[in-house]
Formats: structure tokens, C-alpha cells, sequence
């Protein structure tokens, strides 16, 4: 079964990956944001200033996981920042459950928490910077290629063409003509499948494409000759098979 590429899913499953994944990660930060804020009101903060505590954390799950997926994957700051997107949820999934043991009266506030969400601004900023500066080192810097140097053509020597010889060439030799072999089956069959490729636009033909050309050619057309075929063609060039499939135009 080939290959589908994004074009060819569902309109359905196309809207869900380009817009149900945001939608789910904003529906999901935006449930956590009132427990954030109940827990940095609880801590002693200014209710202003508590409003701001959703937003660090949101922000740094998402910068935390855009700059993972520009860094080379095995290296230390990809692992880094793959942490840092996990410790934010982790810190929301925390932020949710005290604030509401401590209004359920299950939990009370203590030193520890009032310590905890007071230290999670700088903390996040500080991994933030380290995170930017990592992915600053690692990016390839864009190198000018130096100009070639131009050598100085020699100046034209002047000098008198010699005059030219007659000489009497012999006819040449006709050599007898090769009778061309006819092909034989299987070649007209790779022939027909072969010119799919150029026909269809630098695409890889489908079952159906190489049963049908064959069908009209008067040559056998099974699935399993016309795969066969297919094997043969791209055996003898390899690069035809990374072509896209026809089915996907």
C-alpha cells in the first residue's frame, strides 16, 4: 500500500492535526490557569501580580518545546529542553492539586509552598536563558564564500595563418548495417511501465496506472506482471523509486 502523504488525508484528520493539537494544549493551559492563580494568592502575592503566574508557566512549555524541536536530536540541550516543557506541566499538574487540597482543607499552607511558587519566576527565567543561549551556540553561522580569483588572460600573439594544404580525404568506409533485434515481452512490458514515469510527471505509477497502459498496449496486464515490471524498471534505476506516488497527485 503506498504511502499518504498529508495532501491525501481526510479534510477531517488534516483540520485535526494542523488545528486540534493547538486547541487541545491551549484548552489544556487554560484550565490549569485558575489554580495557578489561587496558588500564587495563597502564597502572599498581590492578586495582580498573581495573574501573571499562568502565563510563565504556559510560555515556558511552549518555548521550552519550540526550541527542543530546533536543536539536533541527541545532543544535551535537546534532552535539556525537552525537561524544561516537562517540568512545566509538571509544575501546573503540582499548581492544580495543592491549590485545591488547600481550599478543600486537606492541605494547609506551610513555609514550603509559600518558598516553592516564589521561586518558580526566577527559577523558569534562569532555565529560559540557558535554554536560548544553548540553541544560539549550536545554530550554524551563515560563512560568506570567498570570491575566485581571476588569473589575467595572456595577451593574443599575432601571427600569420600558413596557407592551407589541399589534401584528397577518402571516402569513408560504410560499415553494413546491424539488423535490429525485436524485443521481446517482458522488455515491451518495462518499456510501457518505464514511460509511466515521464508520462504522470516525474511520479511513480500505481497498479492500476501500469494494468491499464498495459491493457491498451495488447500486453499482458495482470497486478502481479505489472508489479513485476515495476520491480524490473527500478531496479536499473533506483532513483525512480523515491518519485512521489501518482495516487497523491
Amino acid at each position: 500500500m503506498p504511502d499518504r502523504t498529508p495532501e491525501a488525508l481526510p479534510l477531517l484528520v488534516r483540520l485535526a492535526i494542523t488545528g486540534g493539537r493547538p486547541a487541545v494544549l491551549a484548552a489544556a493551559l487554560a484550565l490549569s490557569a485558575p489554580g495557578e492563580y489561587r496558588l500564587a494568592v495563597l502564597a502572599g502575592w498581590d492578586w495582580r501580580f498573581a495573574l501573571i503566574m499562568p502565563a510563565v508557566l504556559s510560555l515556558y512549555a511552549a518555548v521550552a518545546a519550540a526550541i527542543a524541536g530546533s536543536l539536533p536530536k541527541g545532543s544535551t540541550e535537546r534532552a535539556q529542553a525537552n525537561a524544561g516543557a516537562l517540568i512545566a506541566l509538571l509544575l501546573a499538574l503540582t499548581a492544580q492539586v495543592a491549590s485545591h487540597l488547600i481550599e478543600a482543607g486537606y492541605m494547609t499552607k506551610s513555609p514550603g509552598v509559600v518558598i516553592a511558587v516564589s521561586a518558580v519566576p526566577p527559577a523558569v527565567a534562569a532555565h529560559v536563558l540557558h535554554l536560548t543561549a544553548a540553541a544560539s551556540r549550536l545554530t550554524p553561522k551563515a560563512t560568506k564564500t570567498p570570491e575566485p580569483v581571476r588569473i589575467p588572460e595572456p595577451a593574443a600573439q599575432e601571427f600569420s595563418e600558413p596557407e592551407p594544404v589541399v589534401t584528397e580525404e577518402p571516402e569513408p568506409v560504410k560499415e553494413p548495417e546491424k539488423c535490429q533485434e525485436p524485443l521481446t515481452q517482458p522488455q515491451q512490458i518495462d518499456a510501457v511501465v518505464r514511460a509511466l514515469y515521464d508520462s504522470m510527471g516525474n511520479r511513480r505509477p500505481a497498479t492500476r496506472h501500469m494494468t491499464d497502459a498495459l491493457e491498451k498496449a495488447g500486453l499482458p496486464s495482470s497486478d502481479a506482471t505489472a508489479r513485476t515490471a515495476r520491480k524490473r524498471v527500478e531496479a536499473v534505476e533506483p532513483r525512480l523509486k523515491t518519485l512521489p506516488s501518482a495516487l497523491a497527485a
